[in-house]
């Protein structure tokens, strides 16, 4: 694998604490475009065009695991499509297809395994013997695999394996839709227990269920699969009654934590919320992050222009429990026959358990979400000055396609698909890249993973990465090109070669890379600007005593807090309410060891 040098340029991005990155400019008519959305019309499956002409591309950077001319890995939240074992070893799959021409009949999951060292051949054929989409991969039972995926019909396609990377696949129709489901589709699974013996999936029934045309839906299998306890289970919170519908893959699992398993489900036309269970998916607690007004209103309602999430979700639990969120930005509207999306939207929204609710105004303003520190990523200004000058739709908005990882320390890395500006296509069409940024009580320097010159003229997006770190690198797989965008999504991009890559990220570990040498860590202070208390989170190798300074810039003490010795993991608050409006140095001191920052008082 073509070696990077991607952590030397993580290190000194994330040491800029203070920098405060600019968004890229948009045109008003790029941003003012919608599109009827394919995704709100009853379609099973969006439409093909194999007719176009055929650009073939075969990328040389990084480890090429897979191939495909089918180009669309989802319609908004990547499923799980890697997993890191504790040896090491790797399993990836994505969605194949290369005969276009039959409207890709032969499409169906690619899969790959990495012994540890090195991958196997790129595959030349699905693990399914009929047509499939969207796979979800999982460990299952033990030390085997298993794979859902949907084929348009009542019943989903699984396959097992009991060892990893090698042998024979296992194919069944499981599970099956309840009576009134005529189509079983978009599945996003993840297993859990000691042994991954526990299934969880949720899927779309379609046509009418309990009166939703779109019911979203919970299976649960104890035994590895073979039965089904909770067999197309409409949660509550989730009925008709919530909301009139919803679409496909709008949802998205976090990596359960023993018997605790979440998902979060954001887009334009539901509420975005979580669903947590504290016991393996017995019960469930819905928490709401988004209000969304239009949640009930029908296709013959005309529905103004409003903000919402596009649909591609990512949700992770830290050590805690505590549910991490990244969802696209989006508006969205309907003129009593149909409804729209704007794919010139920006933004990337965060949000944790510890956050209050939002609500379409709060997503309208970048800039409120950015003092909030929920504005998780966008379109990034460079120093050329360039803008953005066209972009080929994939059904979401400008940053989109989010995963996390959170590493042991608490360290949130929220990785996306961006448009970024400079080198467009002759189309011309800007590329997406790969982008991440750190969060630790508040976001550090955002990070183009694809900056290198040898990425010039490559599109990168689907990204997905394995919950669980090795050396304290992330393990990424994404879909390349040297074409931007999409075919199945939007027909005028002619039918191309596409490749799997992979690749290993050095986990950003916060935003002092001192501090994290040595395991001590200090987070920015959050809210900032600060009106009342602000906090910091402190964490650390071992116990050790703890002050926190707050100055003028004339250099005089305002505050002093002795928070005696502390371990672990914790949360340092200070009344800032007294303070006069201004700018102010907060110093930390841990065993004699400081880490200052700068923070607004309004």
């Amino acid at each position: 694998m073509r070696k990077i040098y991607v952590l030397a340029l993580i290190l000194s991005l994330s040491l800029a604490v203070f920098a405060q990155q600019k968004r890229a400019a948009i045109s008003l008519s790029l941003q003012n475009t919608a599109v009827l959305s394919p995704k709100y019309n009853g379609h099973a499956e969006l439409p093909l065009n194999p007719t176009n002409p055929i650009v073939t591309n075969k990328s040389v950077n990084d480890d090429i695991i897979g191939d495909s001319r089918y180009d669309n890995q989802c319609n908004g939240s990547v499923a799980n499509r890697i997993y890191l074992w504790p040896d090491n070893s790797i399993s990836a799959a994505w969605m194949r297809g290369t005969n276009d021409a039959s409207g890709y009949g032969d499409r169906g999951t690619g899969y790959n395994y990495n012994n540890g060292t090195s991958w196997a051949a790129v595959p030349t054929a699905r693990i399914e013997t009929v047509r499939t989409g969207w796979p979800s991969l999982n460990p299952w039972m033990g030390n085997g695999e298993i794979v859902f995926a949907h084929n348009a019909s009542a019943t989903l396609i699984m396959n097992t394996r009991p060892a990893k990377g090698t042998g024979v696949w296992t194919q069944s129709l499981a599970p099956a839709g309840p009576t009134g489901v005529t189509s079983l589709l978009w599945p996003s699974a993840i297993t859990s227990g000691n042994n991954h013996q526990y299934v969880h999936i949720l899927a779309i029934g379609q046509a009418s269920y309990q009166g939703m045309s779109d019911a979203l839906l919970y299976y649960r299998s104890l035994d590895g699969g073979a039965t089904w306890d909770k067999n197309g289970v409409i949660l509550p919170g989730m009925t008709i009654a919530d909301g009139l519908g919803y679409s496909g893959d709008d949802y998205n699992w976090a990596a359960p934590k023993g018997d605790t398993i979440a998902f979060a489900v954001a887009g334009n036309w539901e509420d975005g919320y979580i669903m947590k269970s504290f016991d393996n998916g017995a019960t469930w607690t819905k928490t709401v992050f988004f209000n969304n007004p239009y949640k009930l209103a029908p296709m013959s309602q005309v529905v103004p222009t409003f903000w919402c999430p596009d649909g591609s979700t990512a949700i992770q639990l830290d050590k805690n429990g505590k549910a991490h969120v990244a969802v696209g930005l989006m508006r969205a509207n309907g003129d009593g026959t149909a409804r729209y999306y704007f794919p010139g939207t920006d933004g990337l929204i965060y949000w944790n358990e510890t956050m209050p609710a939002m609500d379409t105004t709060r997503l309208s303003n970048l800039d409120t979400l950015d003092a909030h520190h929920q504005l998780a990523g966008f379109v990034a200004a460079d120093p050329a000055g360039d803008s953005i000058v066209g972009f080929p739709k994939y059904g979401v908005g400008l940053s989109s396609f989010p995963k996390i990882v959170i590493d042991n320390y608490n360290n949130v890395n929220v990785y996306w698909s961006g448009i970024t500006v400079g080198n467009p296509d002759p189309t011309p069409f800007n590329y997406r890249h790969i982008w991440v940024r750190n969060w630790h009580g508040g976001f550090g320097a955002m990070v183009d993973m694809n900056a290198d010159f040898l990425y010039i003229f490559q599109e990168f997006v689907y990204p997905s990465t394995a919950s669980k770190l090795k050396n304290n690198q992330v393990q990424l797989i994404c879909q390349t090109s040297s074409q931007p965008g999409s075919n199945i999504q939007d027909a005028t991009v002619p039918v191309h070669d596409v490749s799997y890559m992979y690749r290993t990220i050095p986990m950003i570990v916060g935003v002092d890379q001192h501090a994290a040498q040595v395991r001590n860590q200090v987070s920015q202070s959050y809210p900032n600007p600060v009106k009342g208390t602000a906090s910091i989170n402190v964490s650390f190798e071992r116990p050790a005593p703890v002050t926190v300074e707050v100055t003028d810039l004339l250099g005089q003490r305002v505050m002093n807090l002795n928070e005696g010795v502390l371990s672990g993991a914790h949360m340092i608050s200070f009344d800032c309410s007294s303070l006069v409006k201004g700018f102010y140095l907060v110093t930390v001191k841990i065993n004699g060891e400081a880490f200052t920052q700068r923070i607004i008082k309004e």
